[in-house]
């Protein structure tokens, strides 16, 4: 039953211009029937009789001759009740209370409820689309094929949100209409919308084809056309607008790697909120997404694929704009394996960087990148390692680089090796390794050694009993150009080396080693010291 608020509201009719005229569709008197017998099996209300008299100038209703040609207006015709069939349903979505499934038949009268978050698509008897939006409530007044050809009449409820409609082509004597408290649309082949976002006002948005908007104490209707769409306040007359623009998508990225995150939509003048939808197929008939709100709207909950993507922008009055579409892919798995090395900031070597990361149970393989810049725009080395998260790189260039790396597991069609999204880029520096002093740069004097320092460098000053450096009697690091060297007697040289240290703290290799000798001792055939009585060595001049 109607509420008591919506029954003094001004009506308003929407036609398409090719449904506006009276429809007649031909009818051949059979032996032995009246217009009372003919409107009782063909009318939806067999009392309307008379406008079939009227339309066929019929003086006697009750004699008719077999063969006689009538005129039957389609508006009045009754049909055979057909169903329509759920073609994608997402979250809470009730006919009669009862939760629909994909598949699912429904039938004329059914009452449909589809709550926050919820989304129907039903394939109509006419092949028409119908859907509906979150928080909707309508009923499927009237699914019938009439009589005499393939013509149909098909009207639908909607007492509150949003419907959509692509209507198939529609033969001559059919009619499709969407009735709400204040308007019914009436259209034939086109696609339009009609939303019911509180009960003073209704809108409806033309993306293809024609209608016409006409309020029931106005003298004519207001055509609107693709790209326009009329506001109906109550007891308002129709108000014809320009739809909003489609909105930009060209910053959309063809690939979503992350998710969550914001969708970079860019904002359209005029715009009050948006509604994004996102399809698993072209048609936008299976939607297992959507959201509608001011920026940012934040894309989830998605699982990997390919899919289409639908923005429109709504003006202050909830009409929404022109649509604009593209393709998305979303790629989130396999995940990226965690850096190891280098460490955010180290500094390396240009001759050679190790790069090392996590290994991911999925992955075959891992795609490394090296850039310039944390966008990648500009990239140095792409390399693809079998197996293991290891890279060896050789010969960079001096200054600070990015790196990333992807896994890369098989194809969901068996295929080739395919990526997932790349690793968050890590940052280290190139720079050249410090170089110790040259062999003509180190003397010694006695128990000191000197050296030729460069400003801000530490030195390490190693002194071992060999060449190979085995048995390291002295280390130490100093800052300056000397070291006192604490070197116990012994009759062969010690080898001693520096290496430099900047202030970065990366090292230079050692310089090549060379002999010191140590405080001069007495000593045997063996080359052993002579020791003292007191058990020192004795030392030379003594």
């Amino acid at each position: 039953m109607r509420r008591p608020v919506l029954a003094s509201m001004a009506g308003v009719i929407l036609f398409a211009s090719a449904a506006r005229a009276q429809e007649l569709i031909p009818y051949e008197v059979q032996r032995g029937e009246s217009l009372y017998a003919i409107a009782e099996r063909l009318l939806e209300d067999a009392r309307r009789w008379p406008e079939v008299a009227r339309v066929n100038r019929l003086l006697r209703p009750s004699r008719l001759q077999p063969g006689q040609r009538l005129l039957l207006p389609a508006s009045l015709l009754k049909g055979a009740a057909t169903s329509a069939h759920v073609e994608y349903v997402r979250g809470p979505v009730r006919a009669d209370g009862t939760a629909l499934r994909i598949g699912d038949a429904v039938a004329e009268g059914v009452a449909l409820e589809v709550g926050a978050q919820g989304f129907l698509s039903l394939r109509l008897h006419d092949g028409s689309l119908l859907q509906l939006q979150a928080n909707s409530r309508s009923k499927l007044l009237r699914l019938r094929d009439l009589p005499a050809g393939q013509r149909r009449n098909t009207l639908i409820e909607l007492d509150k949100g949003r419907a959509d409609a692509s209507v198939a082509p529609q033969t001559p004597g059919s009619r499709f209409e969407v009735k709400t408290p204040l308007a019914t649309a009436g259209v034939r082949g086109t696609r339009f919308g009609v939303s019911v976002p509180e009960a003073a006002r209704a809108t409806a948005d033309v993306v293809e084809g024609r209608v016409e908007v006409q309020a029931r104490r106005t003298v004519g209707p207001v055509a609107v056309t693709a790209g326009q769409g009329a506001v109906v306040q109550r007891n308002g007359v129709p108000v014809r607008k320009p739809l909003l623009a489609a909105p930009d998508l060209s910053g959309l990225p063809a690939r979503v790697e992350r998710l969550p995150g914001p969708l970079p939509l860019q904002a359209i003048p005029g715009a009050a909120r948006y509604r994004v939808e996102i399809a698993e197929d072209e048609a936008y008939a299976r939607i297992p997404w959507s959201a509608e709100g001011p920026f940012p709207i934040v894309l989830d909950g998605l699982a990997d694929g390919r899919y289409h993507v639908r923005v429109r922008a709504a003006d202050a009055d909830d009409l929404l704009g022109a649509e604009a579409t593209r393709a998305l892919w979303i790629k989130t798995t396999p995940v990226p394996p965690l850096a190891q090395a280098p460490t955010p900031g180290e500094i390396v070597a240009p001759d050679h960087v190790a790069i090392a990361c996590t290994e991911v149970p999925q992955a075959q393989a891992y795609l490394l990148q090296v850039a310039t810049d944390p966008r990648f725009e500009t990239l140095l080395r792409e390399e693809q390692s079998i197996g293991h998260c290891r890279f060896e790189l050789q010969a960079l260039p001096l200054g600070e680089l990015y790196w990333r790396v992807a896994s890369l597991a098989p194809e969901r069609d068996g295929g080739g090796l395919e990526r997932g999204p790349f690793s968050d880029p890590s940052r280290f520096v190139v720079a050249p390794l410090p170089t110790p002093p040259r062999a003509d740069q180190i003397t010694t004097d006695g128990q000191q050694v000197h050296w030729t320092a460069a400003d801000g460098y530490r030195y390490r000053v190693q002194v071992a009993t060999d060449t190979g450096f085995g048995t390291v009697v002295q280390d130490e690091e100093v800052r300056g150009d000397r070291l006192q060297l604490s070197l116990p007697p012994r009759c062969a040289p010690y080898a001693l080396r520096l290496q430099a240290i900047d202030a970065n703290g990366k090292r230079s290799t050692f310089s090549p080693p060379r002999l010191v000798g140590a405080d001069a001792v007495l000593c045997s055939g063996d080359g052993s010291p002579v020791q003292q009585s007191s058990g020192g060595p004795v030392q030379s001049g003594r």
